[in-house]
């Protein structure tokens, strides 16, 4: 089995995919290579003043607000993210969609040699007993392993440190979808193969999961959208989980994107591979008559 660390692992919450399958993530041979950079400036198209569009990571060691970051903000008046996270319900409303439905169990998913295996892991990892997500969907126990794939202290994420900013210049927050929504594009993949990329996980132990990360965040590090695109390919990540994890949510935020750009100049924050390809918000953007450039 071939495991993937999506641009969800590192741009929503760090889900590990499993593929089996030889296609690529996404084509990018019709459209031309994107310069090296996360922060693009969006004009065009009827607006009156620039948005910037930046591609973020939600698990970093390596957070710097550069100065190029810092000029943005301060010439924008509002911040868009995938979600707004800065809403005190988040959480409650999360617990809403984090539960299996049809008296469906973590165990009952799994053989009993694969629980033991995932349940051993998960202790170690996180020194809690696998009981307690007995009831909950594979994101939630994805989400408990995050904090052990990046070893340092200052563990933070793009998008947070972006609200942070936002709510001391007093901006608005706005998300490009709900909670909701964005439980359901998990709610796509099946069960069963979230479960067993975490059992695969388990059995090669954490240090491929690092191996991995660390990889994609050299290429993210570098600036380098093209070769994270490469590099997630590589890895294996399955054609159809890219169009429910990415391109169909991409194609969602354009219009919404059109709007709040019309009026407002807007920061806007989104992982990094929402950024390049085909189906990359960047192309959707330009095919929709904007001028979007690289700022370095």
């Amino acid at each position: 089995m071939r495991k993937s660390l999506s641009l969800l692992v590192l741009c929503v919450l760090a889900l590990f995919v499993s593929c089996n399958s030889t296609k690529s993530v996404t084509d990018t041979s019709k459209t031309p290579k994107l310069e090296n950079s996360l922060l693009w400036k969006i004009s065009g198209n009827g607006i009156e003043k620039p948005s910037y569009l930046y591609g973020t990571i939600h698990l970093t060691c390596d957070y710097v607000f550069t100065d190029k970051l810092k000029k943005a903000f301060d010439e924008t008046d509002q911040l868009a993210l995938e979600i707004d996270i800065s809403d005190p319900k988040l959480q409650i409303n999360m617990m809403k969609y984090i539960f299996l439905e049809d008296g469906k169990t973590i165990k009952s998913l799994l053989s009993d040699e694969d629980y033991t295996t995932l349940a051993t892991f998960f202790e170690e990892q996180v020194s809690l007993d696998l009981q307690i997500y007995n009831t909950m969907k594979p994101l939630a126990i994805s989400s408990a392993l995050t904090s052990k794939i990046a070893v340092c202290d200052n563990r933070t994420a793009y998008d947070m440190e972006f609200m942070k900013i936002a709510q001391a210049q007093e901006e608005e927050i706005i998300g490009l979808e709900t909670i909701g929504d964005q439980m359901k594009v998990f709610d796509n993949i099946p069960y069963e193969d979230q479960l067993k990329t975490l059992v695969e996980m388990a059995k090669e132990g954490m240090e491929e999961s690092k191996k991995g990360f660390d990889e994609m965040t050299r290429y993210y590090n570098a600036e380098d959208l093209e070769g994270l695109l490469k590099v997630t390919a590589e890895q294996g990540l399955e054609a159809d989980f890219q169009e429910n994890l990415v391109d169909q949510r991409n194609r969602n935020w354009i219009p919404l994107i059109m709007k709040m750009t019309k009026a407002s100049p807007t920061f806007i924050g989104v992982g990094a591979l929402h950024l390049p390809g085909e189906q990359g918000v960047i192309n959707l953007l330009r095919n929709q008559g904007y001028t979007v450039t690289p700022v370095y």
